[in-house]
């Protein structure tokens, strides 16, 4: 078997494995009992369905139970057994208003008449997205550029050229808008690629602007652009900032996956639909799933542009890819991965497309080195752990602190001006995924520091367990109210990645050592780390486990994990609460 047989037969497995992992998790959820799932957060009772106006739709009306469910999940309808009283698969949360969600999905009037007005649950749901991926696999595997191209691309065994004139082109461009010299050589990289440019964006860096000056010069020469990432919401992103340099731009989606665009940038359900499209020189952002589907089957482009590149899996990105001729991607590998159930972190590694592509072709790839968004001690410590020292602060944030007034002497310590990070030990020793002590110390601190003049939507709380983010969550509403403790946001890492906060506070919840080993690949994974504590400005304030080091027998890469949390640890004043 060669090289390329061998990558394909791999990329097939992972897929299938996936698929398995995902039948097995669902099974295993949907076996609990219903009380178990509703105190976990894992289901969400509804009091009643009703009709909503479109036809696609339905409105489900929630009890004050809180559940994990988040715009863009999936959910399967019961009476309180998914296997036995089932109600209907599927079912896309669309939105989320005040008393009610929008569900779409499909035999509504089935569901709402199989409902009968009686109370009834949500419980996770999946789709089998495997056909689309094999499909895509067999194309790349059978196509001339999959031979010529891609494959050679993914194996390191393809020469990386650039067009001089266009590198040059690209970065006078750049710098007449001021742009910094990297970011600069960024954009000029991306113009001139032949096959590919990788583009790392450390947090904070304008790696957005950049992707929208690449987008915008593209299409001035008449390319055709396919901007696409793993979520819609990276993707409305980027077309915000995009439409924003007066590019003829169009998501391709449904209406409810628009959200967040500007209201004159056009949303249509396939490209064929887009009445104003340019014959050339144009804009489309679409999931990599719409290259299988009508919406975009039948088309192809100049270039792909990958944004939040790092959470990629390499199948998913050759689903794009194979539609087109360039290929861009911008990211962070030093950023969360994707998601992979099959795959540990130590394990899944070379199935991270922007990882495995940087670390193959690491020479013809560009880093963005100011951070705009940290001052120069936040900054100092991830540039040192994860970016050899290169990142450093610049811009109107880099000599700011965290300036309070009026705060109690108790809290002095937490809130020294002069102390850009700060660690307080967990107050429960024996807490897991929840700790209830921790959550109501993160609420007093939000208190102190709305009470100190900080307004709440310039807070955010990060952990890595939704359980915790719950409980953060009902202890704001206690402490601050229900209005303010809206504003603040606290979640998980996921879910905060591309945000940013004046104060940060890190709640790792977990105390106990015994939980701690067991979960030590997820808890201490660099990349969230990382992400968890560059969201803040000026402020960092972490309150978790204190190791005095790493423990013996600890096998690399485990071990050099461990250690950067410990030497995070050291850098910041602690204080106990």
């Amino acid at each position: 078997m060669d090289d390329h047989a061998a990558l394909m037969e791999r990329l097939s497995a992972f897929v299938r494995d996936e698929q398995e992992a995902v039948h097995r998790h669902l099974g295993d959820l949907w076996c609990r009992p219903i009380g178990e799932k509703l105190e976990a957060g894992w289901s969400q009772r509804f009091l009643r369905l009703e009709p909503a106006d479109d036809p696609g739709t339905l409105w489900a009306c929630p009890d004050e139970g809180e559940s994990r469910f988040r715009e863009g999940d999936l959910m399967v309808l019961h009476r309180g057994n998914p296997f036995d009283e089932l109600l209907g698969r599927g079912f896309s949360l669309e939105a989320e208003h005040e008393h009610r969600w929008l569900l779409r999905g499909r035999h509504i009037g089935e569901v709402l008449k199989a409902s009968a007005g009686a109370p009834c649950f949500a419980d996770p749901d999946a789709i089998d997205l495997s056909p689309l991926y094999e499909r895509a696999l067999d194309e790349v595997a059978q196509s001339e550029s999959g031979q010529q191209v891609l494959l050679p691309l993914l194996s390191g065994s393809l020469a990386i050229t650039f067009d001089p004139c266009q590198v040059d082109q690209g970065e006078q461009q750049a710098l007449r808008r001021g742009f910094n010299p990297r970011q600069a050589e960024a954009v000029g990289l991306a113009l001139g690629a032949r096959h590919l440019a990788c583009i790392q964006g450390p947090p904070g860096t304008g790696k957005s602007s950049v992707l929208a000056l690449i987008a915008r010069l593209m299409v001035e020469r008449g390319d055709r652009v396919l901007v696409t990432s793993h979520t819609h919401m990276a993707i409305n992103n980027a077309l915000g900032k995009i439409h924003a340099e007066g590019v003829p731009v169009a998501k391709i989606g449904q209406p409810t996956q628009c959200r967040g665009l500007p209201a004159e940038l056009p949303c249509r359900d396939s490209l064929a639909a887009w009445e104003d499209r340019p014959d050339k020189g144009y804009v489309v952002g679409a999931t990599p799933f719409a290259t299988c589907s009508r919406r975009l089957e039948n088309w192809e482009f100049d270039t792909v542009l990958f944004d939040e590149a790092s959470q990629v899996t390499v199948p998913l990105a050759l689903m794009a890819m194979r539609k087109g001729k360039c290929f861009v991607f911008v990211g962070d590998q030093q950023q969360l991965p994707p998601v992979m159930l099959s795959r540990s972190v130590l394990d899944g590694q070379g199935l991270a497309a922007f990882a495995a592509l940087t670390a193959r072709h690491a020479e013809h790839g560009v880093m963005l080195e100011e951070t705009f968004r940290m001052n120069r001690w936040l900054t100092a410590w991830p540039s040192r752990a994860y970016y050899g020292n290169r990142l450093r602060a610049v811009g109107g944030n880099r000599e700011r602190g965290l300036a309070l007034h009026g705060v109690p002497e108790r809290w002095h310590a937490v809130f020294d001006a002069a102390a850009w990070g700060v660690f307080i030990p967990t107050l429960d020793r024996g807490a897991r995924t929840q700790n209830w002590r921790d959550a109501e110390l993160v609420a007093e601190l939000c208190r102190q520091a709305v009470q100190g003049g900080l307004p709440p939507e310039q807070i955010g709380v990060v952990t890595p367990y939704r359980a915790q983010g719950r409980a953060v969550r009902a202890m704001l509403r206690e402490r601050l109210g229900p209005a303010a403790a809206a504003q603040v946001v606290a979640d998980t890492v996921e879910r905060m990645q591309g945000q940013e906060r004046e104060l940060v506070i890190l709640s790792l919840a977990t105390g106990d050592e015994g939980f701690l080993q067991a979960v030590a690949e997820f808890f201490f994974q660099p990349q969230r780390l990382n992400v968890s504590i560059t969201r803040a400005r000026v402020k960092l304030i972490v309150i978790g486990p204190e190791l005095a080091g790493v423990p013996e027998l600890v096998q690399e890469p485990l071990g050099r994990w461990i250690g950067q949390y410990v030497d995070l640890l050291r850098q910041l004043k602690r204080v106990v609460a």
